[in-house]
């Protein structure tokens, strides 16, 4: 007899019972797993069908110790025919004791198409089995944290198209050759490196495949800085999105040309040479913040489709010299964006020739935590009086420069292009 079915402030319940089961499956994904498996005891009807679930989301919110055996007893009493997707994320208080590689495999049996694996918990890093380096249906994978990624014999992913490895650790430098090799159609990598030791010296990404390639690496121990001598190489010449912030301070190098580049965002990288900045020269769209070590190189690289560009730079960057150079560099530019917060003066020398860009195709001028240095200043007259297209300027002020003289000042200066305008 169902519990709810006599109840005459329950109609609403039932006419929700009354729904086609795909309807309810829909209701059940939206809600945390426990909630879904509490549903059970409602009626009959509800009794088995979180069961069917081909989609399971299993986060501990709360910390508890006994989240660990709730997933071992859904998985098993799990009933639909596939598994279409399982993210699991286990907090630190989750014994380490459970079969987290069971689960894996049930997934795996089971056609799963993405797979999402969080492990918070303080014992030590653990591996996945055989299968999942070997499921011919996984199209998405995400392995987090206390993970070891052992692929010590061949493995085979055909189907993969997107992978994120977020701080786990490596066998070997082959175990992640043997992955990245082991997808011929992936799309998009994502990766983050530890603060500690991952077993990696070289970082290498050679997928003839990829697309898109997002990389991070934090800043290591200080015990283990001194020594370091690691590397990142990316040999993948289908790039079209490449995104580096290399706190740990590798050597970078892109080994092939990439003509498909589209978008490029270069936050840290501490030994580019003039190779590395000519693998961007196909970008359409920059971010590039200046290292000492990137300023010799910006003379030499030309950016002949670059119309978006941002430059960040600090401190003891000296700013004015390479921007103009990049510029001169990037005939079709349109769009411009600086912020030089915390640099030196930089001497002002003025160029021979306009650059292209300036005065023929430049639109818009965003100049970011403007505080009125001379530098600045120069820059700003030199560009409104030799823009034929400007038809913006925006600045935003640093908080301890002269507002009201700052504004008379930018206001003040000559301009080729009369329909340009100040947003402040």
């Amino acid at each position: 007899m169902d519990l709810l079915s006599n109840d005459p402030e329950t109609q609403g319940y039932q006419g929700i019972c009354a729904l086609p089961d795909d309807l309810l499956w829909l209701i059940l994904l939206r809600v945390p797993a426990k909630d879904g498996a509490a549903t059970a005891i409602l009626s009959k009807r509800w009794r088995y069908m979180w069961q069917m679930l081909y989609k399971l989301a299993f986060k501990d919110d709360q910390g508890s110790e006994s989240f660990g055996w709730f997933i071992d007893k859904s998985l098993q009493l799990h009933r639909a025919p596939k598994l279409v997707s399982l993210v699991v994320e286990l907090g630190p208080p989750c014994p380490v004791d459970v079969d987290v590689r069971k689960w894996v495999d049930k997934a795996v049996n089971h056609g799963v198409k993405k797979l999402d694996f969080k492990l918070l918990w303080t014992g030590e890093p653990t591996s996945f089995p055989k299968s999942l380096y070997t499921c011919d249906s996984l199209i998405t994978l995400t392995l987090s944290d206390q993970i070891l990624v052992d692929v010590s014999f061949p493995a085979s992913l055909p189907s993969l198209l997107y992978l994120n490895l977020f701080n786990v650790v490596y066998k070997d430098e082959e175990s992640l050759a043997r992955l990245l090799s082991s997808s011929p159609l992936l799309l998009q990598l994502q990766v983050k490196r530890r603060d500690e030791d991952d077993n990696l010296t070289n970082f290498t990404v050679k997928v003839p495949s990829l697309k898109k390639f997002i990389y991070e690496s934090k800043r290591l121990k200080k015990e283990e800085e001194e020594d370091h001598t690691g590397s990142l190489v990316v040999d993948s010449p289908a790039l079209t999105v490449l995104n580096i912030a290399d706190f740990r301070r590798d050597y970078c190098s892109v080994i092939e040309n990439l003509f498909c580049l589209d978008t490029a965002f270069i936050e840290i990288v501490l030994y580019p040479d003039e190779n590395f900045l000519r693998c961007l020269s196909s970008a359409r769209r920059l971010f590039l913040k200046l290292s000492e070590s990137m300023v010799a190189c910006c003379n030499s690289v030309k950016f002949s489709r670059l119309t978006d560009l941002i430059v960040i730079s600090r401190a003891p960057v000296y700013w004015l010299q390479p921007l103009m150079f990049l510029l001169q560099n990037s005939p079709k530019l349109k769009n411009l964006a600086i912020c030089n917060t915390g640099c030196p003066p930089s001497s002002w020398n003025r160029p021979s020739t306009v650059p292209q860009c300036i005065s023929s195709h430049l639109e818009i001028v965003r100049v970011i935590n403007y505080e009125g240095r001379e530098d600045a200043k120069q820059l700003m007259t030199y560009i409104l009086a030799n823009s034929n297209c400007l038809k913006t300027v925006e600045i935003s002020f640093r908080a301890t420069c002269n507002l009201e003289e700052c504004q008379k000042e930018l206001e003040a200066m000559p301009r080729i292009s009369a329909s340009s305008r100040f947003l402040f």
